[in-house]
């Protein structure tokens, strides 16, 4: 059954704001982000729409969650402990519907913390007997869609421009894979200690003119609405395919991008590599088993870009028309 709910605390200085967009198909997990908000109102939309994603990945991908999302509007820099302990608190409330994992401004060992509230946290760091941090198998994960994306253009990933917006915890994973597979990679991100992080490689450009660069492939790994409709009519790729959680600030840019050519691969089919990682986890697979279940990610490109030319959608369109499908069947 379905049963979108919102529901919002404020405790230990901070408002935790957990979103549930769907448990049709099973509890909704989804990761837990800390960042600034500019104001409550900002912070609640942001948990629904990424609920809401949540619940497109985790159907589109075949896996028995559902769609939920956890905002924490701060500064991670100054999160206490008192803080988690209180989100532990929050998530253990929910008795179930809801499991928490890592997300923008969280990790690991964060989530150690909140688990020692509730039993409904999952990507504990193997120290301790968790599955670690998901966000390798996102960068995995993208990388296979953006192969898959390239041979439509008739390109490799090898020589191949890419552009990367964001170069945290699973932009960075995404630029060495991308480095080790012999792309060319331009990135930029405000957080010069993610930059200095980097392998060699990598060219670094002013988060301002990381959206102008000529490129093969544009990948947002960052924050969302970064492609309006203008910004949709002026890239400068073949290709739109990133980590990034709502990338589009609409439906709109989607059909900008389609107009011009641009294949965009929907956010929720490219980036489902941590959490088909953590729901193998969650089921008591390892690491192996994650990476063989990842060839979904390029597979499901497949059926979206063939739904597009049997009925005329551009691809946000008719990977949305599979994620119905799937809610509807439950398969």
């Amino acid at each position: 059954m379905s049963s979108s709910s919102l529901h919002v605390q404020r405790a230990a200085g901070v408002e935790m704001v957990i979103a549930i967009d769907s448990t049709t198909r099973g509890p909704a997990l989804g990761g837990c982000r800390w960042r600034s908000y500019r104001d409550s109102s900002d912070a609640r939309a942001d948990a629904r729409a990424l609920a809401a994603a949540m619940t497109r990945k985790a159907a589109l991908a075949g896996l028995a969650l559902g769609g939920g999302k956890a905002v924490i509007s701060g500064d991670p820099a100054q999160r206490t402990r008192d803080q988690l302990l209180a989100f532990g608190d929050f998530v253990a409330s929910l008795d179930g519907r809801y499991c928490a994992a890592a997300d923008m401004g969280t990790g690991e060992d964060e989530m150690a913390v909140i688990a020692e509230k509730t039993s409904h946290v999952i990507g504990l760091p193997r120290a301790l007997g968790g599955c670690g941090d998901p966000g390798p198998f996102t960068a995995m994960g993208v990388l296979a869609a953006m192969q898959m994306a390239l041979e439509q253009r008739d390109r490799s990933l090898r020589g191949a421009r890419v552009a990367v917006q964001g170069v945290g915890n699973v932009g960075g994973a995404l630029v060495c894979e991308l480095i080790a597979a012999g792309a060319s990679v331009v990135v930029a991100d405000p957080d010069l200690e993610s930059l200095a992080a980097l392998p060699g490689g990598a060219d670094v450009v002013a988060t301002d003119t990381i959206l102008e660069q000529d490129c093969d492939v544009f990948a947002p790994c960052g924050p969302p609405s970064v492609i309006d409709v203008a910004r949709a009519g002026t890239l400068r790729c073949s290709i739109v395919c990133g980590a990034a959680n709502n990338p589009l600030a609409d439906a709109r840019a989607a059909r900008v991008l389609s107009e011009r050519q641009i294949l965009y691969v929907p956010d929720f089919l490219a980036n489902a590599g941590g959490l088909i990682h953590l729901s193998v986890a969650r089921d008591g697979g390892d690491d192996a088993k994650s990476k063989s279940r990842l060839c979904v990610i390029p597979e499901n490109l497949k059926r979206v870009l063939a739904l597009c030319g049997e009925r005329d959608l551009d691809p946000l369109a008719a990977a949305d028309v599979l994620v119905r499908d799937a809610l509807e069947s439950g398969s």
